[in-house]
């Protein structure tokens, strides 16, 4: 689902409710010509509707994800030179091309879903109330995802966590490409903080789950229990999750803020604190260095291609509480460090320009087509 502004797309949405204009506002592709883009709005409506009414997850994404790959028209794929799909949803592609002769390229956001799946294991273990019961995985998605890698021409991942993940499941590594996300520089600038004297302001920004390593947070503010130090929470919160949070000091649950507002909430804070168990390369860690925001990330993300460990940021252990509350302590005793890294987070969010990113696919396109 996309639109273009100005299109009869566009004219409908912006007579539907304001929250749900909120929701769609990442779909328009300004810029971009009506006539390239395809789009299939009643199967995403389909499976909406299903997930709903509480049918399984994988079964209703399986399903749209099928359906949309049979609606390609066959002549398009012939008068491409390469097609490109993305992860869990281009197996049928990936046949297609090579039934046509055409290279396949699969984008892939995210680490291997193996490893996804063992990271829940220990997250169920750690914060049951969190995670609850979770079910296996879909034998037909197992397979569909076993397909895209094998016959991809190449892999396109953001980070080297991925990669390696990838590479522990035997997919060989030559055929894997790393490939960073971009950062929108206009919009995200370092700006310096208006109050001084103010509170420190750490801030996470994603959804508020165990995954992201939420409880671990909490767990570490909870220790930590700063006088002078502000944790805003921004992001969705299922009913359940939100039950979890407790009422702790300087804690304050923002919840989800649409993103045009993000550079203006960014603006207000010091340090992005981000310790996820599983990520590809979270955009919000480019945002908030591209707003001067040093990084508290973990080793099972991106955040270690971004950060050298004391320069841009922290990188901290996956799970680690202890490491957590240190490298949030030592922002609060040691102001200069703000100071210094708040530059450093910037000067490397410029090279992880959106123009950088369409230039490294271009390479890569030139390389395999």
């Amino acid at each position: 689902m996309a639109y273009v502004p100005g299109s009869a797309a566009a004219r409908f949405i912006g007579c539907l409710p304001e929250r749900m204009q909120r929701q769609l506002a990442n779909r328009s592709l300004d810029g971009v010509p009506a006539g390239k883009i395809r789009t299939r709005p009643f199967g995403e409506y389909w499976a909406l509707r299903r997930l709903r009414a509480g049918r399984d997850d994988q079964a209703v994404m399986y399903k749209r994800n099928e359906a949309f790959q049979n609606k390609v028209p066959r002549s398009e794929l012939a008068n491409s030179d390469a097609v490109i799909g993305f992860d869990t949803s281009s197996w049928l592609l990936a046949e297609r091309a090579s039934e046509l002769g055409r290279k396949f390229i699969l984008d892939r956001s995210i680490g291997h879903p193996l490893h996804y799946q063992e990271v829940l294991l220990t997250l169920s273990r750690q914060f049951p109330e969190w995670v609850g019961e979770y079910p296996p995985r879909l034998p037909a998605m197992t397979r569909a995802e076993e397909t895209e890698h094998r016959m991809a021409a190449r892999i396109v991942v953001p980070s080297a966590f991925v990669r390696g993940t990838l590479v522990e499941r035997g997919i060989p590594s030559d055929k894997i490409a790393v490939i960073p996300f971009g950062v929108d520089l206009t919009a995200f600038r370092a700006s310096p903080r208006p109050d001084p004297s103010r509170p420190l302001r750490f801030v996470f920004l994603g959804s508020l789950s165990a995954r992201k390593g939420v409880p671990l947070l909490l767990q570490a503010w909870r220790s930590l229990a700063p006088a002078k130090a502000e944790l805003w929470l921004v992001g969705p919160v299922s009913e359940r999750h939100a039950r979890l949070i407790p009422s702790l000091p300087g804690l304050r649950l923002v919840g989800k803020v649409p993103h045009r507002e993000l550079p203006g909430l960014l603006s207000q804070c010091d340090v992005l604190v981000f310790p996820s168990y599983f990520e590809g390369l979270a955009q919000v860690q480019l945002e908030g260095m591209a707003a001067g925001l040093p990084i508290i990330g973990t080793k099972a993300s991106g955040a270690a291609d971004l950060i050298t460990d004391g320069v841009e940021g922290y990188i901290i252990p996956v799970g680690d509480a202890e490491a957590l509350r240190d490298a949030m302590q030592r922002f609060i005793k040691c102001p200069d460090d703000l100071a210094r890294m708040s530059p450093a987070a910037r000067l490397t969010a410029e090279r992880h320009s959106w123009d950088a990113y369409g230039d490294r696919w271009m390479d890569l396109l030139r390389q395999v087509v």
